[in-house]
Formats: C-alpha cells, sequence, structure tokens
C-alpha cells in the first residue's frame, strides 16, 4: 500500500499536466490544521457575537442606570422630608407642653400633623365642664405642715350625669387610678392639661380629638370619693393651677 498520495492538475487549454506527490501524514496534518482553524473561527465568531449583545444591552443598562438614580434621589428627598415632619411634629409637641419621647405624645399626634397643629392653636380651656355644685376649692396645702394638697375642684352631681370637655383638644389618656378612679386627660394647646376623675365611665379614647362641650365621660363616684362627683383639674406646663382662673362664675345647675 502506497505511502503517498498522488495530485494531478490538467490544464484545459493546453493539456498539460502537473503532479504533486504528498504523503498520508501530510494529508493527515493539514487535516488536523483545517479542523483547528475551523474551531479558532467558530470560537472567535462566538465571542464576538456576545460581545455585540452585550454592547448592545448597554443603552438599556444606561437607561436602568439613570431610572434608578432618579429613584434614589427622589427616596432621598422622601426620607429629607419625613425628617422635616418629625422635626415639626416635636416642635408642635413642646408647643403643647409634652415631651416628644412619652409615650402619649405618638397617641395624640396619631400621625396627623393638621390636627396636632390646629390643637396648638387652640385657647385655654374655660368652659365649666359638668353641671352641678362645687363642693372643695383648688388648694395648694402644706406638705411641710401636714396639709394635703388639693390641685383642683370637686363639683357633685347626680351619676351619670355627662361629663364635658372644658376645651378643644386631644385626649391624653384614659385609665384608673387608686385615687381618681376612672379618668380622663385632655391636652390642649400652650401647654394645658384637664384631668377629670371620679367618672363612672369614659366616652372618648386615648388620641381622639374633642370639642369644647363634647360629652367625654359620665359622673361618677369611682376611685375615692363618697359620692358622685367630678374632681376637675387644670394643669399648665407641668404645674396645677386653680381652675378658678379659668371659668366663668358657677357651674350650671343640674
Amino acid at each position: 500500500m502506497s505511502r503517498f498520495t498522488r495530485i494531478i492538475l490538467i490544464s484545459g487549454d493546453e493539456g498539460a499536466m502537473r503532479e504533486f506527490t504528498i504523503s498520508h501524514r501530510m494529508v493527515w496534518l493539514l487535516g488536523i490544521l483545517g479542523l483547528l482553524l475551523a474551531i479558532m473561527l467558530a470560537y472567535v465568531l462566538i465571542t464576538y457575537a456576545g460581545t455585540l449583545r452585550q454592547s448592545l444591552r448597554v443603552p438599556a443598562l444606561a437607561a436602568d442606570l439613570e431610572a434608578a438614580q432618579v429613584e434614589l434621589a427622589h427616596a432621598a428627598q422622601l426620607r429629607a422630608e419625613v425628617a422635616a415632619m418629625r422635626g415639626l411634629q416635636e416642635q408642635l409637641l413642646l408647643m403643647l407642653g409634652v415631651d416628644p419621647a412619652d409615650s402619649t405624645a405618638t397617641a395624640m399626634a396619631g400621625g396627623d400633623l393638621t390636627a396636632l397643629a390646629a390643637a396648638v392653636m387652640t385657647p385655654p380651656p374655660d368652659a365649666w365642664p359638668a353641671s352641678g355644685y362645687v363642693t372643695r376649692e383648688f388648694a395648694e396645702g402644706a406638705v411641710a405642715l401636714g396639709v394635703r394638697p388639693h390641685p383642683g375642684l370637686d363639683i357633685a352631681g347626680p351619676a351619670g350625669a355627662p361629663i364635658l370637655a372644658a376645651g378643644d383638644g386631644v385626649v391624653a389618656r384614659t385609665g384608673e387610678d387608686p385615687f381618681l378612679g376612672n379618668f380622663v386627660e385632655i391636652q390642649h394647646g400652650l401647654g394645658y392639661l384637664t384631668v377629670y376623675g371620679h367618672c363612672q365611665s369614659a366616652a372618648v379614647a386615648r388620641g381622639e380629638q374633642t370639642r369644647r362641650g363634647q360629652v367625654i365621660a359620665y359622673l361618677g363616684d369611682s376611685g375615692e370619693a363618697s359620692a358622685p362627683h367630678l374632681h376637675f383639674e387644670i394643669w399648665h406646663n407641668g404645674m396645677a393651677v386653680d381652675p378658678r382662673e379659668f371659668l366663668a362664675g358657677e357651674p350650671p345647675t343640674p
């Protein structure tokens, strides 16, 4: 068996022939070389196609990046606005005479800055909270002399009679106290707070807005009370004051 391959080229014009001889090993080498060239060409084409696809995605990625940057700027603006609103809320609470760190302040604000701002602008409480007769006056007392203070007025009336808000405000607390029994506290503007004690029951809840003259509770004898009456206090910036300084005349008769 021949170890060579003969290649004959015949010219069509003159009939001349040319003969080439090539070994089988060279044929195999040329075949392998052609295969390698084909593989390399395919690799180059695949790589180019991937690069082309990525280059086509660049505009879309740039648009996505720009949109993300806009969203981040919007989020930063929202965070700044929220921080400003929180600062305003704290200022309004301070104007109300409430510590912003107190959990009650959160209930008062209720997330409604408009209502809170309205509460800041309300006048001091000046309406009689119940009908009846004053049976005990305000007294600062003298602890050193053993004289117990009485930081409010006692207004006697029939059990179940309505108790009214002395002014516009927001309910700061409701609950039960060993002395006051069932009570309601209302925060008003300019640091004023009113307290309604010995209630039979409350008609409002913490965080609720109240209007002057609105029914907020019912007269009772809960707590340290021997008969149905309302214990009414007015506080200003953390100090108990005589309600007579704000209430005109006497309470309405039942």
